[in-house]
């Protein structure tokens, strides 16, 4: 019997955007889920598991050797892409770290920005992480919505090249043009736009000079959220104007 390893619904998104063949790193592996279910379904042909402390790379290696992935898998004990050479791996996943942690590993890394596929998947500071490789020659081709448990995480596919300045609203939940097609989509900016309205709520009043601009930058967001969710909810009505069911 064909072995396999169950991934949790947001590392199933990033597995999905793996393409076929692929040598992949993955930046914080932990257990190596993600690399040892792509070799045990023949989608990569080899794999990079890194991470920065001992005790994750070594549950990684009881991954790897539980399955007799040895041969195939090579793990390395390095921050971020430290100990990974240009040209070794040319997919690359980062899933489960804060935006601002992904954005550091890059800027150490610059040969990402040539010819390497990256999966980014960030726990929180989405905006962050959108903004600057937006500023450092990274463009993101697209984007998707997974919900894991009661919590909503954004997935990212990004390469180098030249992506146009964002919009609070693009940084909060990406361009509209980089989305799939997904009714997902539309639960997810409604989560956004009530969290948002919550913390525009709470800046009522505040008189602090420094408030200001980013009152002002929620409000943009929250007109642009607004709208996606509303253009959102049209395409995801059947023809009869019914909710589809898959959106409650």
């Amino acid at each position: 019997m064909r072995q396999t390893i169950q991934l949790t619904p947001r590392l199933r998104a990033a597995a999905d955007w793996v393409p076929e063949g692929a040598v992949l790193c993955d930046v914080g592996t932990d257990h190596a889920h993600l690399p040892a279910a792509l070799l045990l379904e023949g989608k990569i042909s080899r794999a990079i598991a890194s991470d920065i402390r001992p005790g994750p790379l070594s549950r990684a290696g009881e991954t790897v050797r539980r399955y007799g992935l040895e041969e195939r898998v090579e793990l390395r004990l390095c921050p971020g892409l430290e100990g990974i050479a240009p040209g070794e791996a040319d997919t690359v996943t980062i899933c489960g770290m804060g935006g601002e942690t992904i954005l550091h590993i890059l800027e150490a890394a610059p040969w990402t920005k040539q010819g390497v596929r990256l999966i980014l998947q960030p726990q929180r500071s989405q905006p962050e992480l959108r903004r600057w490789l937006a500023e450092n020659g990274y463009a993101v081709r697209r984007e998707r919505v997974v919900k894991e448990g009661a919590r909503w995480y954004a997935l990212l596919l990004a390469e180098g090249g030249e992506e146009p300045p964002l919009s609070p609203g693009e940084e909060l939940a990406g361009r509209p043009a980089h989305w799939i097609e997904e009714p997902e989509r539309l639960e997810a900016l409604r989560v956004l736009t009530e969290k948002n309205e919550r913390l525009l709520r709470g800046m009522e009043g505040s008189s602090k000079p420094e408030d200001a601009p980013r009152r002002a930058w929620l409000q943009q967001a929250q007109g642009e959220l607004t709208r996606w969710a509303e253009e959102q909810e049209r395409l995801w009505k059947n023809p009869n104007g019914v909710e589809n069911s898959n959106l409650k």
